[in-house]
């Protein structure tokens, strides 16, 4: 009778810590439009805030099954597409207008891009492949923001930037931003290109990354040298990759005036040159990091006069006075993480050596949660057309795979699910990073560190089978995860609040 009443009470205890990260139910949509044994492969969603509605995209071999959903949970819509052609393979963004979401993709060589518009009132489709390819220009990011989608690129060699402008109705135009006269230096403090700024010789190309600064990001987003922050109404470009000047170029839409700013960050101490440099920008700051086997300096300035508000120096001899969590050494594939904790200062250090350095930064109710430390990628050969693939170039982290029929999307362009992507990282990396807790002045404060929505996510979905189709998005207040069940056959929804 003790041993029953013990196993019951662990039981029960178990249940109970399991529950305090469990989910709520949200919805649950069948697969019912899919031909026999067409099960889901990727699935996203596009929140409508304007209609208060959701629909949420099922993708098979055949067909792009989508369902429209009132934020009350009442189906309204639902019907098929054919989808586009075979080769294009990524959603780069959405435009919504009178209830219709128009969703655009580009093929896998970025080079043609299209357009699938959902008309759910009519219950209809129309597959667009637009009329332009892109020869002297590489494609970098996309910003969706109303019934408007910016495709931004780069020409080569030059310093011309150009975005193509999306109406939904599927018209378009293309505006040229030509920068030569803005002097851009590399490390040496020799004039070049934004070419050369986005240009990765070592990979073959441009690798920029979408931020959402309301997400909680991870060091394995961050850590890129190139990124574009949604803003909503204004997106900012930030080049990393020279370690003289952090580069922003912020455009606002839809009138697309920009303004060019170069904010010097320090690229070494004394005697001692840094390896590496980065920065992360979080409203109306901007956090800059660099630092060697050595050193370590991380600085807080305002955006619009470039003061200086804190800096932060870290050397290898010394304790850290400003942590609030060990110094975590995390090695993580899409199979696993290996976590374990580094007992000296010089071990974080080490990773920007290598040149892998990054700051991210989340809002807390006392002020803020940094994460400080880099982000290596390990490189794997192997792989082809018929398995996984990545997307985006290294750093994106995104994990796609194809149908037989050829038909690959992702939810690249939902920058929520990208960050929760990162937890964990899609791609062999190793991380090294020290997590730690600044009151609104930046001043340290003591306690326990957080643990934001996607943590607990994560630690809810390491319980379940190996995941399929996931995405996750946020509405309202709260962010909702959804997977496809096999077995059942169905698409389910779970409510997580922050």
């Amino acid at each position: 009778m003790f041993r029953f009443m013990f196993f019951r009470i662990l039981f029960l205890s178990i249940f109970c810590v399991f529950s305090t990260f469990a989910q709520t139910p949200f919805l649950e949509i069948p697969n019912d439009l899919s031909k026999k044994n067409n099960s889901v492969e990727n699935a996203y969603v596009v929140v409508d805030n304007e209609k208060k509605t959701f629909s949420t995209f099922m993708v098979n071999e055949q067909s792009i099954n989508a369902y429209l959903y009132s934020q009350e949970l009442e189906p309204i819509s639902k019907f098929a597409s054919k989808g586009l052609p075979e080769g294009y393979n990524e959603i780069i963004g959405k435009t919504i207008k009178n209830g219709q979401v128009r969703l655009y993709f580009k093929e896998y060589y970025n080079k043609k891009f299209g357009a699938v518009l959902f008309d759910f009132y009519r219950e209809q489709s129309i597959e667009t492949e637009f009329g332009f390819k892109l020869e002297d220009e590489i494609y970098l990011q996309s910003h969706s923001y109303q019934d408007r989608l910016y495709i931004i690129t780069v020409s080569k060699k030059s310093s011309l930037l150009n975005i193509y402008t999306f109406q939904h109705d599927g018209k378009f135009e293309k505006k040229s931003f030509d920068f030569t006269e803005n002097v851009f230096v590399n490390g040496k403090n020799e004039p070049t290109t934004l070419y050369k700024l986005l240009y990765d010789s070592f990979n073959g190309l441009t690798s920029v990354v979408k931020i959402e600064e309301s997400n909680p990001n991870s060091l394995q987003i961050t850590s890129n040298l190139s990124k574009i922050y949604d803003r909503g109404d204004s997106f900012i470009l930030s080049i990393d990759k020279e370690g003289l000047f952090t580069y922003l170029l912020e455009f606002k839409v839809p009138e697309l005036s920009v303004k060019i700013a170069a904010i010097e960050k320090l690229n070494g101490m004394g005697d001692e040159k840094f390896n590496t440099t980065n920065s992360y920008l979080y409203k109306d700051k901007i956090f800059q990091i660099g630092g060697n086997s050595k050193i370590m300096v991380l600085t807080v300035k305002e955006l619009a006069t470039k003061k200086e508000l804190k800096r932060f120096v870290l050397s290898k001899d010394e304790d850290i006075p400003f942590k609030n969590s060990a110094i975590i050494e995390e090695y993580a594939t899409n199979q696993s993480i290996k976590t374990k904790e580094l007992d000296k200062t010089n071990l974080l250090l080490q990773i920007f050596n290598g040149g892998n350095s990054g700051v991210a930064v989340n809002p807390t109710s006392t002020g803020y949660q940094l994460t400080l430390g880099g982000n290596e990628i390990i490189k794997r050969g192997g792989g082809g057309f018929g398995g996984p693939m990545m997307f985006g170039g290294p750093g994106n982290g995104m994990m796609i795979n194809s149908t037989s029929s050829g038909m690959v999307v992702t939810s690249g362009f939902n920058p929520t699910f990208f960050s929760f992507g990162s937890f964990p990282y899609n791609e062999a990396n190793r991380t090294k990073r020290i997590e730690c807790l600044f009151n609104e002045d930046f001043e340290h404060i003591d306690g326990e560190i957080p643990q934001n929505v996607f943590n607990r996510l994560r630690n809810h979905t390491s319980n379940l089978p190996k995941a399929k189709a996931e995405t996750v998005f946020r509405m309202d207040d709260y962010f909702v995860y959804g997977r496809y069940f096999t077995i059942d056959n169905v698409y389910k929804f779970f409510k997580f609040s922050e």
